[in-house]
């Protein structure tokens, strides 16, 4: 009798399909405020503010933290390091900044760097200007909140040359490429406006890229919080 040479195989042994990788969860709210318990305290050993701007700060933390149960205002896993991945970071560029009578902060998002400006610069006017309605609902609540002068701008950066045009600084956080932002930038501001952008490793290729088609002045800031990232003080912004 002929046999069916399939037969003759081993069977194969089963093999339980992977498991699809979860995303991870939000941290739970006991997580959050032991983490920001920790960060707080590690952030008041190196940084010296005073105890008005920290009475600032704490609210601003607590509102963000608040209200980032109901929308994404920063990545969720790092609520918990807000006094070390955000508060310190954006205190780093205000310790850079010029005395001013008006800031204003381009997609401000969740108010980085623009409402930590303001809380550590109360006498300074900073305008957010932020497309997204949501982020804006909580901007003009913390702003309230803590009686902060400034206004926040529900619009796009390319119509608010009126904004851009009273502004003594402007500051960007991680926002668009350098090329990006003096084209919505440069027809605005006054010759003597200076801009403190934020930017992560790939500032060098941004830099470049940015000469080709623009001048400028700048001075690179190390940042002392992240290896790689810088603040880039840049004025005297034209077309080639």
């Amino acid at each position: 009798m002929r046999r069916d040479r399939d037969s003759e195989k081993p069977a194969r042994p089963y093999i339980r399909p992977a498991n699809k990788p979860r995303s991870n969860p939000k941290p739970r709210p006991a997580e959050v405020a032991a983490a920001q318990k920790r960060g707080r305290a590690e952030f008041l050993s190196i940084h010296n503010v005073s105890r008005e701007t920290l009475e600032r700060l704490d609210r601003y933390v607590a509102l963000l933290t608040e209200w980032q149960t109901r929308m994404n205002l920063v990545a969720p896993a790092t609520i918990g390091d807000v006094w070390s991945r955000h508060i310190a970071d954006s205190l780093a560029l205000e310790r850079l900044l010029p005395e001013a009578a008006v800031c204003v902060d381009l997609g401000s998002g969740a108010g980085l760097p623009g409402l930590v400006i303001a809380a550590a610069r109360p006498a300074v006017s900073v305008d957010l200007v932020e497309a997204n309605s949501k982020k804006i609902a909580f901007l003009r609540a913390v702003q309230r909140d803590l009686g902060l002068p400034g206004t926040a701008h529900a619009a796009r950066i390319e119509d608010c040359d009126a904004v851009l045009a009273k502004a003594d600084i402007v500051t960007a956080r991680a926002l668009a490429s350098l090329t990006e932002l003096f084209a919505l930038v440069a027809p605005h501001i006054r010759a003597d406006t200076r801009c403190f952008f934020q930017k992560g490793r790939n500032h060098e290729q941004e830099i470049n890229a940015a000469t080709a088609h623009w001048r400028f002045s700048m001075i690179q800031h190390e940042s002392s919080l992240d290896d790689g990232s810088v603040v880039l003080e840049i004025d005297e912004i034209a077309p080639r």
